[in-house]
């Protein structure tokens, strides 16, 4: 298996030099140059592993054996899954016939991000004992992915983070699980602009160090290919678990930065029976507008209750238009518009072809709390604004043919002040989350500007 760059001119790598690169040197992400196709008895045979298992059985074909032997793969794999998510490591709660809820927030930070961060970390961990080489690491979050992150990948001691925070535009809890994090090998960086301008740094710092290669630099936001790697695998697990015959489903994803949703396409194209899929917004409407339109507009990012996803740029949409135009070129041309004029369009003909493979809609913030309001008066669930969206978004497209799968992908103590908006009863933190908040907080604090980052990281790396 080998991985070329969205952008088209840094081709054929091995996995580990993907792993470590994170993002490509001409700026672009990294996709397989082939996806694996399983068969419709291979995909049955899957059905009643173990978790850690199943990890395995989805992802080794994109981690060739004379980069990580399949034994140590397999090892991998178990160890990721097997004290850090308790005894239940996923779970799904039937709401009726027709709709599922996916629940992704058995992990050590609440979020779906553990799923592939813990695995990442664990990678990162045998890569860099095997290579014997050390590892700084650049990311950017709009909420969890940064505490993931720290959890997932800081345990390795050749690593050193770095993780990047729009200031005043996450949860506390979001912010105290970064900023309470006790491991010198981490610096959570605030930064005086939003999650866009977070990226913008993460992404304008790698284009720097590939001309200077200042640090040997890695990325664990979801443009490294091992993140969407191992988020694939729930979209499977969650498929067996609801579907007894080979009938195609719909899977609802609330998506910002577009890496979640863009997993589940590669389990559809990998050939699991999927319908289509369902992208939900809150007012930050880019992914909705675009799929109306095929045009992609950049607005100015507004506030919202489901933080993780006050998001414009949504950079794993790179990785689905090079799917379905192929060529580099273009891409470099659409994104180079999209960074000048704020905006590109796409052709109508490969609109109508994405069109075959998602739907979307958005809400409003105070649709997002009634949808938390019935949650939880009919089901008795108690539900995060962010899954909150998806519920209320997916309903509209539910059409009594195909069924719904949710993507609950945060725990809904995460964002407890909002909820607590919604409904009326007595919420209380789980004790996980309670504990951080009267820990003392580090963190530094920079402006929007590539050059305070460039001193600061200089200053913590000696």
């Amino acid at each position: 298996m080998l991985y070329s760059s969205t952008r088209g001119k840094d081709n054929n790598l091995k996995f580990t030099e993907v792993l470590l690169n994170g993002l490509a040197k001409d700026g672009g992400l990294y996709v397989p140059n082939k996806i694996p196709q399983l068969s419709k008895k291979t995909i049955e045979s899957l059905r009643g592993l173990k978790y850690s298992d199943l990890v395995y059985e989805v992802t080794k074909y994109f981690v060739d054996s004379d980069q990580i032997p399949r034994k140590a793969y397999k090892k991998i794999c178990e160890k990721t899954y097997k004290k850090v998510f308790g005894k239940k490591i996923i779970s799904i709660k039937k709401l009726n016939e027709k709709e599922y809820l996916l629940n992704l927030f058995h992990g050590p930070t609440f979020a779906f991000k553990d799923y592939a961060l813990q695995l990442l970390g664990n990678i990162y961990d045998y890569v860099l004992r095997e290579k014997k080489i050390e590892l700084t690491i650049l990311g950017a979050t709009s909420g969890d992915t940064g505490s993931a992150a720290i959890y997932g990948c800081s345990k390795s001691r050749n690593i050193k983070m770095f993780i990047l925070f729009p200031e005043g535009k996450v949860s506390e809890i979001q912010r105290k699980q970064m900023t309470t994090y006790k491991g010198t090998n981490v610096t959570n960086i605030a930064v005086q602009g939003n999650f866009d301008d977070c990226q913008r740094l993460v992404k304008d710092f790698f284009k720097l160090n590939n001309r200077k290669k200042i640090y040997n630099l890695a990325a664990v936001n979801s443009i490294n290919w091992i993140r969407i790697m191992g988020q694939i695998v729930y979209y499977f697990w969650s498929f067996l678990n609801v579907q007894k015959d080979f009938n195609p489903i719909n899977f609802v994803v609330p998506t910002g930065n577009f890496g979640n949703v863009y997993a589940g396409f590669i389990s559809k194209l990998m050939g699991l029976p999927i319908n289509c899929f369902i992208v939900s917004s809150n007012k930050n409407d880019i992914l909705t507008r675009f799929f109306s339109s095929g045009e992609m507009k950049v607005r100015k990012t507004q506030r919202s209750i489901s933080p993780s996803m006050d998001i414009q740029i949504s950079s794993n949409f790179e990785r689905l238009l090079f799917f379905f135009l192929k060529q580099g070129s273009q891409i470099r041309k659409l994104f180079s518009d999209l960074d000048c004029s704020g905006s590109f369009k796409i052709p109508e003909e490969t609109m109508a072809k994405i069109s075959e493979f998602f739907k979307a809609g958005r809400i409003k913030d105070n649709e997002t709390l009634k949808t938390i309001n019935y949650v939880y008066e009919k089901y008795g669930i108690i539900i995060d604004p962010h899954t909150a969206v998806g519920c209320s978004v997916g309903k509209k497209h539910l059409d009594g043919t195909n069924k719904n799968i949710y993507l609950a992908t945060a725990h809904y103590g995460k964002f407890l002040d909002s909820v607590r908006k919604a409904i009326s009863a007595n919420l209380q933190y789980p004790l996980k989350l309670q504990s951080v908040l009267n820990k003392r907080e580090d963190f530094e604090l920079i402006g929007n500007d590539l050059k305070e980052l460039q001193d600061l990281m200089a200053r913590k790396s000696n």
